[in-house]
């Protein structure tokens, strides 16, 4: 379902787009950190946020990644969310580490370890690309 090129750009420390839909029928979309590991895109949230209460309500979601720099490239998951719990404290420097280096992830897994979390875990069941023609 993934290629090996958009597992690459999904491997990459890119911010992504989480959309989910409240219980309104309303779309809410949030910049998110994610990680990318055996075909799942895994993202940490706070217990009680916006999008885990959109999750437990409509496990539907579309998360999209994109680079903002030519040349224009954009990978778009959709799939259902799985609610899981919080990130092992592993997982969690692992996460911070990748957008953020190691001295500055390990400062904030520290000021953030009593913050209460849980994870979205996405199977991907439709992927589309996007490749701008600029810049190529």
């Amino acid at each position: 379902m993934i290629s090996d090129e958009q597992a690459a750009f999904l491997a990459e420390a890119n911010v992504a787009i989480l959309s989910t839909v409240d219980g309104k029928g309303r779309p809410h979309a949030a910049p998110v950190w994610y990680l990318f590991a055996d075909g799942e895109i895994i993202v940490s949230t706070g217990r009680g946020s916006q999008k885990h209460r959109n999750v437990e309500r409509n496990p539907d979601v579309a998360l999209t990644v994109d680079r903002r720099a030519l040349p224009y490239f954009a990978v778009s998951v959709f799939g259902a969310a799985e609610i899981g719990p919080r990130l092992s404290e592993e997982q969690r420097l692992q996460l911070a580490a990748h957008y953020i280096g190691d001295d500055l992830a390990r400062r904030y897994i520290e000021t953030t370890k009593e913050e209460d979390s849980i994870t979205l875990r996405i199977k991907p069941r439709k992927v589309v690309e996007y490749n701008g023609r600029a810049g190529r």
